[in-house]
């Protein structure tokens, strides 16, 4: 749980200073212009995990859960891109995988490339709003395997980790809490967490590799809920599906389009 805790604490951070007019969210310098040749997005699977913490600390991976929360999170973030009026691609990459040992090395070497790409991007945490456009993280050529065999104009990428405590923890946390008060006579009583999640996001162009808007944020639920949130703040862009060629400004069909 080390890894989960640590990720934990700095989405709550975000959290906080978010209220400060900083923000999470991360834009490439170009995002405005790269995003009018983009048009179709492919949904990597989500990476998942999903913690029972149990009082001896050899904590359970709930894995029905994970599955669960996998689907929900594709639900999710397809309506939400849908609605911003990209073309959602439906791919079965784990059979794509299995076929081809290639495609199963590229995907994997993409989520490499963004675990590196984000220690870069969040090196300083939150930033003010007036920078968070001030970014040219690129993941290289590896997702041009994905575009290939998709034909996807980006892919999404996201990253959820999720706890629950068990009922012997949460017990240990109340009697903490209630001694600590006591002791304090009542000045500080700690409001123990029961459960979490936090939720890394990525858009990226296939073809350049660009992040092209990123965002991450930590949950009250250990469920998908966090999602919405994170998604939310994916910026209302003129897509490629929504670029006005000058015919269609001024009004004019070719003869072809007219049969």
């Amino acid at each position: 749980m080390k890894k989960l805790s640590i990720n934990l604490f700095m989405a709550v951070l975000v959290v906080v200073l978010t209220g400060c007019s900083n923000t999470a969210v991360r834009h490439h310098k170009d995002y405005q212009e790269a995003a009018k040749n983009v048009g179709s997005v492919v949904i990597f699977p989500a990476d998942a995990e999903v913690e029972l913490v149990v009082f001896d600390g050899d904590n359970e991976r709930l894995t029905e859960k994970e599955v669960i929360i996998k689907n929900e999170l594709y639900k999710i973030a397809k309506a939400k891109l849908e609605k911003e009026n990209l073309q959602v691609i439906e791919f079965d990459f784990q059979q794509e995988a299995e076929k081809d040992e290639n495609f199963a090395y590229a995907i994997t070497q993409a989520k490499e490339a963004w675990n590196v790409a984000k220690q870069d991007m969040y090196k300083k945490g939150v930033v003010s709003e007036k920078n968070k456009a001030d970014f040219q993280t690129n993941l290289g050529s590896i997702l041009n395997f994905v575009a290939e065999k998709t034909n996807a104009d980006s892919a999404l990428l996201m990253h959820f980790n999720a706890f629950e405590k068990s009922d012997g923890v949460i017990a240990k946390d109340v009697t903490t809490s209630i001694l600590v008060g006591l002791l304090t006579a009542g000045a500080v009583v700690p409001v123990q967490t029961t459960q979490g999640s936090f939720l890394d996001v990525a858009l990226v162009e296939t073809t350049s590799g660009k992040i092209l808007w990123a965002n991450r944020r930590a949950g009250a639920a250990a469920d998908s809920s966090v999602a919405k949130g994170v998604l939310k703040e994916l910026p209302d862009l003129v897509w490629k599906t929504e670029v006005v060629t000058p015919e269609l400004a001024t009004g004019e069909v070719s003869n072809s389009s007219k049969q």
